[in-house]
């Protein structure tokens, strides 16, 4: 019977695991091969290992065979610490020599100015430069009404205490949200409330409802390789938030951090939509090219951009002109965009491995999402999996996940429901720790 003959062959497959002849993470015996051997047909073959991988003993790469996953993989602990909590650039990936030869070449150009107090709000070089990258992207302004800031966080806080210091009124965020931003609104005494985003989006006739109350004065947002998600809005909704806010005259704080890395065909940032020009826009160059660099762009409002800059010069005089001359060199010169192509072939190859991983060896039920593009992998863990003795249980085998709490905004017993996932970074692990995914997903099964 085809039955018995399925069974054939997964026997002979245990009996050549348990003898050593094939080992953990090697490929198994093609199905022509097991085929001649036991005088079996190739499709019968092929059922008894797609029965093997159902049971989590091998797994497949599409045009590329069976693996094996045995007892041993599903206890391994590495050698190293795979960290997927780290959102930092992976080592060999920073151009350390290409970027000290821009720097070395910004001295010797601005040798007499460089190490002054900056222009008001950025190199004016560099602003030019910005504008015509931003341009690129959808974002069309004026180099005056462009802000350099030390890293996008500092532009978040500028635009806080700039409309709350005048204002009061509520801070809209996501929820789930990036988790400096509550501990910033929390820090300033600013009062938050959230609405849910989902792989879908948002809930917009609530948000209306929201707006309409008249008591949220900013919204901050993250429309693209959202934080700790990974999802991304499809351009309607980023219409309907930018109409929206305009009709309830609410500031939305656009944070952009990872426009860089690419997204959608067509996709847009929501200030593209802002016809009112009402959006702040925040871009940043640390996340995906060099973290130290601490830089990042701010478009803000013509009506504000002046009083953001006094502000900005009151509280801190200076964003490094030496690094701001190397990127406007970097950028201009080609080096950066051979940079970024080279960063989003990376993290592409990363997510494709990932994504066969969960694929093939997710538990039935399991929720996730690995993006096209981005540095986030969001999963949800079953009910029954407290996030903090999971993410325990993984560091015990050296695998370092950041379970959720800290993003969610914690302002009723209702917002402390539907936590219970992980985050995972592939920003700074290699292409090859990016197979402990599967250490993760039999910790699970």
């Amino acid at each position: 019977m085809e039955k018995t003959k399925v069974v054939m062959v997964k026997d002979y497959i245990n009996n050549e695991i348990k003898h050593g002849r094939i080992k953990e993470g090697q490929r198994l015996p093609s199905c022509r091969e097991v085929s001649s051997t036991l005088y079996i047909n190739k499709i019968t073959v092929n059922k008894a290992y797609k029965e093997l991988e159902q049971e989590h003993k091998v797994y497949s790469v599409p045009r590329g065979g069976f693996y094996l996953i045995d007892s041993q993989q599903k206890k391994a602990v590495f050698p190293e610490i795979i960290d997927f909590r780290n959102v930092a650039l992976e080592q060999r990936l920073i151009p350390y020599r290409e970027f000290t030869h821009v720097m070395n070449k910004a001295v010797e150009m601005y040798k007499y100015s460089l190490f002054n107090y900056e222009s008001e709000g950025g190199l004016l070089p560099l602003k030019d430069t910005l504008k015509g990258e931003l341009e690129k992207d959808g974002v069309y302004t004026r180099p005056s009404n462009i802000l350099i800031t030390n890293g996008a966080q500092q532009a978040i806080n500028l635009s806080l205490q700039y409309v709350f210091g005048k204002n009061k009124g509520k801070l809209l965020v996501e929820k789930p949200t990036y988790d400096l931003v509550l501990k910033l609104a929390s820090h300033l005494g600013i009062e938050v409330t959230s609405i849910h985003r989902t792989e879908e989006g948002l809930d917009y006739k609530e948000l209306e409802q929201i707006f309409k109350a008249g008591e949220i004065r900013a919204f901050y947002i993250m429309p693209r390789h959202h934080n700790p998600t990974g999802y991304a809005l499809i351009e309607k909704d980023k219409q309907k938030i930018a109409q929206l806010a305009e009709k309830f005259n609410v500031l939305v704080i656009e944070d952009d951090y990872l426009a860089d890395l690419g997204s959608r065909k067509g996709s847009m940032p929501i200030h593209y939509y802002d016809t009112s020009k009402q959006t702040v826009y925040i871009k940043s160059f640390s996340k995906a090219f060099m973290p130290g660099i601490r830089i990042g762009a701010a478009v803000f409002p013509q009506s504000i951009s002046e009083e953001i800059k006094n502000f900005k010069y009151i509280t801190d005089l200076n964003t490094s002109s030496l690094s701001q001359a190397a990127l406007d060199l970097f950028i201009r010169s080609g080096m950066y965009q051979k940079h970024i192509n080279k960063v989003k072939k990376s993290y592409e190859r990363k997510l494709k491995r990932a994504r066969e991983i969960f694929k093939v060896l997710s538990p039935e039920g399991l929720n996730w999402n690995v993006p096209g593009q981005g540095i986030f992998i969001w999963v949800q863990l079953p009910s029954h999996v407290d996030p903090h003795f999971f993410e325990k249980r993984l560091q015990q085998q050296k695998i370092l996940v950041k379970n959720t709490q800290e993003f969610y905004h914690q302002g009723s017993e209702k917002d402390k429901n539907g936590q219970n996932y992980i985050r995972l970074c592939i920003s700074g692990v290699t292409e090859k720790q990016i197979n402990a995914i599967s250490t993760i997903l039999s910790a699970l099964i």
